[in-house]
């Protein structure tokens, strides 16, 4: 009798963490989110074996829908000789060794992108969220467009949430047990430097259109409120904006679920403007930390940070 109910209790305890809620991380931004450092200098600890080809994630599923919001699958993450990698792939290896099933993480991140319209390169989308101007702009789909064309597909943040409501449709939708979104990682700021008067307005907008898609495509309130954790920018970057800086605090102390990591002191590349391997690690490394601290994962401590 013992062993039946020893079996009985070890089936309730599969059957329930197979229908365990997965978890979902968004990752978004620009240049710094996107990745700078090389791979050559990837830590150890993602190389898995010493060695490049690696893909050291065990639960990870993965896909970066810049400029394809019509992304239905998630694959793997590998790191290639000659690459780039960025601090999503720092969170997403501690992510890893916390979980004992699978997660997933959505990033969308392209470099010198904007907030503010006025002050984009040409060619390049931005992350304006505006309402007005969102209905004659439709989501990013990557460069290989007409000039003409590009006018009005020029949304990332359209690009990004289209994005997670297409993999909501093909992939997520379909988990045994449901989804939880938990949270957007972001890192940006620099490229409106030169509409920094704007940019308090501009990034609470944005902030609670991300939310607000998320919440329509999933239906959970929760998501109305979604914790969103970002990083300044260093104070020796050659683009640093002290006005920016000030509204990305301002947002983060009057929203109880934005979180800011102070990254004055980050240390960059020869650029003078992207986070080398050691800032790298310390902005994926810190925010792992406080996903941690807000229950959003199941680490029971945290990382020492690099």
């Amino acid at each position: 009798m013992k062993r039946i109910y020893s079996f009985l209790l070890l089936l309730l305890l599969t059957i329930g963490a197979s229908a365990q809620k997965k978890s979902v991380f968004i990752y978004a931004g620009q240049s710094n989110a996107d990745g700078r450092e090389h791979t050559v200098n990837l830590p150890d600890y993602l190389k898995n074996g010493g060695s490049l080809p690696s893909s050291p994630y065990l639960h990870l599923k993965y896909v970066n829908v810049t400029g394809n919001p019509s992304a239905s699958a998630f694959g793997t993450r590998t790191f290639n000789s000659g690459e780039r990698y960025a601090f999503c792939d720092i969170v997403n290896y501690w992510i890893d060794q916390a979980e004992s099933q699978d997660f997933y993480a959505i990033k969308c991140a392209l470099g010198g992108t904007a907030i503010s319209p006025e002050v984009t390169e040409a060619r390049l989308p931005v992350w304006y969220a505006d309402a007005e101007w969102l209905k004659t702009h439709q989501a990013y789909k990557g460069d290989d467009i007409t000039q003409e064309a590009f006018a009005n597909n020029n949304s990332l943040t359209k690009n990004l949430t289209e994005g997670f409501a297409s993999l909501v449709d093909g992939t997520l939708a379909a988990i045994d047990g449901g989804y939880d979104v938990k949270a957007i990682l972001w890192h940006q700021g620099e490229g409106d430097r030169k509409a920094s008067a704007s940019y308090y307005d501009n990034f609470k907008t944005m902030i609670a259109y991300m939310r607000q898609a998320i919440y329509e495509k999933t239906g959970d309130e929760a998501d109305l409120s979604l914790p969103f954790i970002f990083g300044t920018q260093c104070h020796r970057s050659r683009q640093y904006n002290a006005t920016v800086e000030a509204a990305q605090k301002r947002v983060a102390a009057e929203d109880p679920n934005c979180y800011v990591i102070d990254m004055k002191d980050a240390t960059l590349l020869s650029d003078k403007l992207h986070f080398d391997r050691q800032a790298t690690e310390y902005l994926g490394t810190t925010m792992y930390n406080l996903l941690v601290d807000l229950k959003l994962v199941d680490g029971k401590k945290r990382i020492l940070s690099k």
